[in-house]
């Protein structure tokens, strides 16, 4: 079921603080071709055709590149495609890279079938342009669309609503988080990564795949709480969107500790629904071969979210490095 693209890791035999009950792990083989990609997307990013460029934080898109290259690329977001889609080939673990960092004001290139104008085009623009082609000419060469279903779902990622005032329940918490945190996205990269034409929307994956969304939310939320209140208490942020704070405000709670513990908890009970779903799953015997090599993918998909956030410098990873 599994290709020759990716490696078995093991957290828990690591003496890593391994914060879930999924002890899998798997790592891309082609991970230097990963980081590779990445650094030379935001090289072109910090060129000076993106210093008038503005996101949304308020700094250039050049600016922002620059202190990344400055940074150390290799313990901070460039992890999550090395470990969440281990099983792509070389080709597919590049343009899954090459998206990875793709900044909003540039979604608008990424439209499949857009009309672009004839204006003189950056670098930068014909690389997304290259890549985007790229990505099509594979699901032509394939028979597939699943690269047209990642660039519509990145796309419509950055289209997503502000979030509501307030939530009822945590189900319509989620049902905003599932988009926030563009796990639909992840998910159609994963279908990518695996040259694969499952069906996201098929009922018999409905309920393991809203499970699969549920665990990522709570997963990021966890691991960057502490940043996230940070931000947000010091107003540097508009919105506090994370499973521990909607926790505290649900249940009533006296205090952040508590609602982390129980957020924690929340997570393992995900994990415990996906154990049971797909041994019903199995048990119902519905599924094609692409649908199970799907099911096996996206727990190491989940188990690498998880250790990305456990090892990257961002959640204080650093403490964990082999020395």
């Amino acid at each position: 079921m599994r290709g020759d693209h990716g490696i078995d890791l093991s957290p828990v035999r690591a003496g890593l603080p391994w914060a879930s009950g999924i002890l899998s792990c798997r790592q891309s083989k082609h991970w230097k071709l990963s980081l590779d990609t990445t650094r030379a997307l935001l090289k072109e990013f910090a060129t000076e055709d993106s210093m008038a460029v503005i996101s949304k934080c308020g700094n250039s898109i050049a600016e922002i590149s620059q202190k990344e290259l400055a940074s150390n690329l290799e313990d901070g977001w460039a992890k999550f495609p090395i470990y969440c889609y281990p099983e792509g080939d070389e080709q597919h673990t590049k343009l899954i890279t090459a998206f990875s960092r793709i900044q909003e004001v540039f979604v608008a290139r990424m439209h499949v079938g857009r009309n672009l104008p004839d204006d003189p085009k950056s670098s930068l623009h014909s690389l997304i342009d290259d890549t985007t082609a790229e990505i099509l000419d594979l699901d032509r060469n394939n028979g597939n669309d699943s690269g047209k279903k990642m660039l519509e779902e990145m796309v419509r990622f950055f289209s997503r609503p502000p979030p509501p005032d307030k939530y009822n329940n945590m189900e319509e918490f989620l049902q905003y988080r599932r988009q926030d945190a563009a796990v639909q996205y992840v998910l159609a990269s994963t279908i990518f990564s695996l040259n694969s034409c499952v069906d996201l929307d098929s009922p018999y994956l409905a309920t393991y795949i809203r499970l699969l969304k549920d665990h990522i939310c709570i997963a990021n939320d966890l691991a960057s709480w502490e940043k996230e209140k940070e931000a947000y208490d010091n107003v540097k942020v508009l919105y506090m969107i994370n499973t521990v704070d909607v926790v505290k405000q649900l249940f009533s709670l006296a205090t952040f500790d508590t609602a982390l513990a129980m957020t924690q908890a929340f997570q393992f009970q995900v994990e415990c629904d996906i154990d049971d779903g797909i041994q019903q799953l199995i048990i119902e015997d519905d599924l094609t071969a692409d649908e199970w090599q799907f099911i096996d993918a996206t727990l190491h998909t989940i188990s690498g979210n998880v250790f990305c956030s456990t090892v990257m410098s961002r959640y204080g990873g650093e403490s964990y490095r082999l020395e």
